[in-house]
């Protein structure tokens, strides 16, 4: 066996297949997997057969494999050496023993293997396939990765000539004097004030060998233009040019303006905005020349402009309009998990995102951002409860999604500035950030940290009263094609979809700790022994037995609640089955536990069906739909109710998709002491082997308090035309620190099981008791809610 220390993609042209069969043509990217025996440390290509698991996360850095079939490749085309073509693996361990006994020093220090009697390529740090000369981050195409991307600023070399070329230097407004000049233009004397994320536009048949473009907003005290960075420019100094910079620019072109892109929004009305031309830096034709200024050495007689900022408070927020441009600051008092949307019309691009609350001290409503990657991938996987967070650039979203309160999501040019990024930014002298700081230093820590959550599925603006077509939901899903939709989820793909149909059945299921059993998820399965967890791929995936996904038939008294790993391909997608029209919010969700007592699972995902350990209820929780109008649901018993056709119709289903609540989908309070292995948990899984956090070894993320205390129900939906049921869950909204119940109505409602799901919450009780404003409340356990059944006989959803 070997353990995998990194997997990394690149753009590539599609080629045949293992089994010399017709080209594949939908494959644009390949992975190389880097792998290590303790002793040495080899890189080895990998079959596009097996690329999906890399898209599931089933092949990732950390887990143990054993390689099972192999080939020798060679390129016939170029004169490099060749490499091995990994064709079959089985999967051991989730955790391998050999990585938990080494450092990432020790990594470093392990060569690469050498072969005696073949030239085989084993150590680059640019992909095996040589016409291809960079790795792209795993995830997404928007982060820079890899050794190419340089971050250290080397001072000016020569300061007598840095000092001849400012004498020789030009405004920006005179620039359209050289428009069609063919001698060389003048130097910019120029502060950086605005950057986009990076743009990758590389083909498979492209022959760039760094296809990159990067826009930076660039001003002196004649106003703002746009500079362009392409090609080898971009790993060159995209990381070095921050925000506040002052740069020299030389050896550029003048191009005509691109229109058709977005541009930030000065918050300085005064400034000129130059937007006919754009200035152009590349590597060739001519060779563009930047040099950065120390601080130190920017002279006031230059005449440069600050950088200024715009920052609302949270009652602001609310008069601005949908478009408006502003940055914020807040403490951070919620974080989600990181998900990955996909890219119109591409079929493995993705927009990487998530959601996070922060606070200000003009009120308790937090701003509520959508951030997406900015190509700042440290700042974006370093948020995290009780930090500073500063976002510049958002864009306002309000009514005209349907909701009734503004939220921000990111621009193009968004900045994002988490914890260990603050020094030195130009905003930390903003009299609004210095107010902000003064406040969180009369907070109490604890109050603060009681009111922090972290992970779990969030979805915002909440679902509308009524079903109608946008473009986060275009058009109704068959219930028989949600099957295909599930496979073809992507690790942590968010995908929204709408499905209508009768509810069939409810179940209640209480945490494990109410109903006095083991700590574990009552989706999750047996433990299995590690040395059975072994399963050999290839195409042993297509043998999965159909009825492993049909849901268990109802025995009796007792029900059986089937696995969450049911899908040969998908690794344990959670279906939120979203409030109001019951638009079902598909998740793939996290890589397989870390922990090997949750471990078991996921590793028969591509084995043959197996016998798996499925909790029951205890006796007495099946209730009979035609003599029952109102059940009580008891939060130890785990009752169930369902209509009075179910019994008969789910035997002729044609597929009953069953999913229980995953882990980590759960939104939990947060813990400062252990938050690096929390945001481990909630991040991407890297590309590259890291070790874990000292504490990880001994933390699961069963540990930590679920912020909905009580419990979920499953939701069974059956389509209209009785073919095909879905197992959806429903994990309403049952406290006031959930995150998901900001921007809710908090009208109260009966408590039914209709008003619940329509809603979206349970509705808090008075207690009785006198408190600050008035009578204190209390949110009942859903499973005692008084749920109106017969009201959901024959409703259609």
């Amino acid at each position: 066996c070997v353990s995998v220390l990194a997997v990394e993609r690149y753009v590539t042209v599609p080629g045949p297949s293992v089994n010399n069969n017709k080209p594949i043509t939908t494959c644009y990217y390949s992975y190389d997997v880097t792998v290590t025996d303790g002793v040495h440390r080899a890189k080895c290509q990998l079959a596009s057969e097996l690329n999906s698991l890399v898209h599931q996360c089933v092949l990732r850095t950390g887990v143990e494999i054993k390689i099972v079939q192999c080939a020798f490749l060679y390129n016939e085309k170029c004169l490099g050496p060749g490499c091995v073509l990994l064709e079959g693996i089985e999967f051991g361990r989730e955790r391998s023993p050999l990585l938990q006994t080494l450092t990432e020093e020790d990594v470093e220090r392990l060569p690469f293997f050498t072969s005696r009697l073949r030239n085989v390529l084993t150590q680059s740090d640019g992909p095996l396939k040589v016409e291809k000369k960079h790795y792209l981050p795993l995830w997404n195409n928007d982060d820079p990765y890899g050794v190419l991307w340089k971050c250290d600023i080397a001072p000016p070399s020569d300061a007598p000539a840095l000092r001849c070329n400012l004498s020789r230097g030009i405004h920006l407004c005179d620039l359209e004097l050289f428009w069609g000049c063919t001698s060389r233009v003048p130097p910019l004397l120029v502060r950086v004030m605005y950057k986009s994320r990076l743009r990758f536009f590389g083909k498979p048949e492209g022959s760039i060998d760094m296809p990159y473009q990067a826009y930076i907003e660039v001003a002196d005290c004649t106003g703002l233009m746009s500079m362009v960075l392409w090609n080898e420019m971009c790993p060159e100094w995209y990381q070095k040019l921050h925000v506040g910079t002052v740069i020299l620019v030389e050896n550029y072109d003048m191009k005509q303006a691109f229109e058709s892109r977005t541009q930030p929004t000065p918050a300085d009305p005064s400034m000129t905005l130059l937007r006919s031309r754009e200035i152009s830096v590349n590597a060739v034709d001519p060779t563009g020349k930047i040099t950065i200024i120390p601080q130190q050495a920017v002279k006031p007689e230059w005449k440069l402009p600050d950088v200024t900022y715009k920052f609302v408070s949270r009652c602001q927020l609310d008069s601005l309009s949908p478009g408006d441009t502003c940055d914020v600051i807040g403490m951070v008092t919620f974080v989600g998990r990181c998900e990955r949307i996909k890219k119109k019309d591409e079929a493995e691009r993705f927009w990487t995102c998530r959601w996070v609350h922060i606070v200000d001290e003009t009120t308790e409503q937090p701003f509520i951002l959508e951030i997406f990657a900015s190509s700042q991938p440290e700042a974006f996987s370093n948020i995290y409860p009780m930090s500073y967070l500063v976002c510049t650039q958002m864009r306002v979203v309000g009514e005209a999604r349907g909701h009734h309160m503004n939220y921000l999501t990111s621009s193009n040019e968004s900045q994002v500035y988490s914890a260990g990024c603050h020094k030195g930014q130009p905003y930390v002298s903003d009299p609004k950030v210095k107010s902000f700081i003064q406040w969180t230093k009369t907070l109490s820590e604890e109050a603060v940290l009681q009111k922090t959550v972290i992970g779990g599925y969030y979805r915002f603006p909440h679902s509308p009263d009524k079903f109608t077509p946008s473009s986060v939901v275009p058009s109704l899903t068959c219930t028989s094609e949600l099957q295909q939709e599930i496979e073809e989820l992507h690790y942590r793909e968010r995908r929204c979809i709408a499905v209508q149909g009768f509810i069939a059945a409810v179940r209640y299921v209480a945490w494990p700790a109410a109903r006095g059993g083991s700590r574990r998820q009552p989706e999750q399965v047996g433990e299995e022994h590690p040395n059975s967890l072994q399963r050999e791929m290839g195409f042993r995936h297509n043998l999965v037995d159909h009825d492993a996904m049909v849901a268990p038939t109802l025995q009796g008294k007792k029900r059986c609640i089937p696995s969450a790993m049911m899908f040969p391909y998908q690794q344990c997608n959670t279906l939120q089955a979203c409030s109001r029209f019951l638009g079902l919010g598909i998740k793939s969700e996290e890589d397989a536990p870390t922990d090997e007592k949750t471990v078991q699972a996921d590793s028969r995902k591509r084995s043959r069906p197996q016998q798996e350990d499925l909790e029951q209820p205890g006796p007495g929780c099946q209730s009979s739909s035609d003599t029952l109008a109102v059940v009580t649901l008891e939060e130890v018993s785990s009752p169930s109710w369902e209509c009075g056709i179910w019994s008969a119709v789910q035997q002729h289903l044609s597929v009953h998709l069953s999913h229980s609540l995953h882990s980590a989908s759960v939104p939990r309070k947060f813990d400062y002491k252990r938050r690096e292995f929390l945001m481990q948990q909630h991040n991407l899984h890297p590309a590259r082997w890291q070790p874990p956090p000292a504490a990880a070894t001994a933390c699961d993320a069963e540990e930590f308090t679920p912020v909905c205390n009580h419990g979920y129900y499953i939701v069974t939906i059956m389509g209209v035309t009785q073919q095909a049921a879905i197992d959806a869950v429903f994990l309403p909204v049952t406290s006031p620190d959930d995150p998901r119940r900001v921007g809710r109505p908090q009208a109260p409602h009966d408590n039914t099981l209709l008003s619940c799901l329509t809603e979206g919450f349970v509705s808090p009780e008075s207690t009785g008791t006198a408190g600050r404003g008035g009578a204190q409340q209390s949110f009942p356990s859903p499973g005692k809610s008084r749920a109106g059944l017969l009201q959901l006989e024959s409703l259609e959803m």
